[in-house]
C-alpha cells in the first residue's frame, strides 16, 4: 500500500518515507514558538496579550495564522478530519521539545471540555482528538474538569464580554491537592477561558497549573 499510495508532505508535496503528513525538512522550517525559556509567559509580547493570572506557565505550537490557522479551523469548524494527523504531528513535535527543555513535571493532564450542545453538534472534542497522542507520553489524562455552565461562543465576544461569559463555567470533580496540572485547549485568544479553568483547578487544590495550546491568537488578528 505504501508503494501504491506513497505519502506526500502537505507543505512541499515531496514524497515521505513514512506515513507522516509533514516531511522532516518542512517540520524543521515550521514557525514553532522557540522553547529556550520553556515558558511563553516569560515572553513580554505574549504576556501582554494573554490574561492568565492563575496559570504558572504557558506552552503552544505557534501563532494562530497561516497554515496552522487553516488546519485548525478546517478541522474544528468544517470536520476536515484529514487535518487531524497534521495537527497531531505538530503537537507531538513541540511536546517532545518541551519535555527536553522544561523543568515542569506534570502529574496529570486535563482537556478543555466542550459544552454539551457544542459537543452534540460537532460530534467530537477537537482538543482531545489532536492532543491525546502527545499527552499520553507526558502524564495521565483525567476527565475531572467539567463545564457546569452553558456559554456563548467566545469568538463572538469582546475581551470584557469573554470574562463575564466564562465566569463560573468550570468545576473540578475530584481533589487535585498538591498536583501539577496541565490544562489543554486548541486556541487561546485573550486567555479568559483557560484562566477560568485554571482557577477551578487551583480551588481543587492544584499546586501549579500550566496552559497548553495548539495556537495563540496574535494581536489585531482577523
Amino acid at each position: 500500500m505504501e508503494w501504491l499510495f506513497p505519502s506526500q508532505c502537505v507543505c512541499c508535496q515531496t514524497f515521505t518515507s513514512r506515513r507522516t503528513k509533514i516531511c522532516e525538512f518542512c517540520l524543521d522550517d515550521f514557525p514553532f514558538f522557540a522553547l529556550e525559556q520553556s515558558n511563553l509567559l516569560l515572553r513580554p509580547d505574549i504576556a501582554r496579550l494573554m490574561n492568565l493570572p492563575h496559570c504558572d506557565g504557558l506552552i503552544a505550537c505557534g501563532w494562530y495564522q497561516g497554515a496552522l490557522k487553516v488546519w485548525l479551523s478546517e478541522y474544528k469548524f468544517h470536520r476536515r478530519t484529514h487535518h487531524k494527523a497534521i495537527l497531531q504531528q505538530l503537537i507531538t513535535h513541540q511536546m517532545q521539545r518541551f519535555c527536553q527543555t522544561s523543568y515542569f513535571s506534570p502529574d496529570l493532564c486535563l482537556i478543555m471540555p466542550l459544552t454539551y450542545r457544542r459537543y452534540f453538534w460537532r460530534g467530537y472534542n477537537q482538543v482531545g482528538q489532536t492532543w491525546r497522542p502527545a499527552l499520553e507520553n507526558i502524564a495521565p489524562i483525567n476527565s475531572c474538569l467539567m463545564r457546569v455552565k452553558q456559554t456563548k461562543p467566545q469568538s463572538e465576544l469582546n475581551r470584557r464580554q469573554r470574562r463575564n461569559n466564562i465566569k463560573g463555567a468550570f468545576c473540578v470533580t475530584q481533589s487535585l491537592h498538591g498536583k501539577n496540572v496541565i490544562v489543554v485547549d486548541d486556541v487561546i485568544t485573550t486567555g479568559s477561558t483557560m484562566d477560568e479553568a485554571a482557577r477551578a483547578c487551583l480551588e481543587a487544590g492544584a499546586a501549579k497549573v500550566w496552559a497548553f495550546a495548539t495556537a495563540l491568537t496574535p494581536l489585531f488578528s482577523k
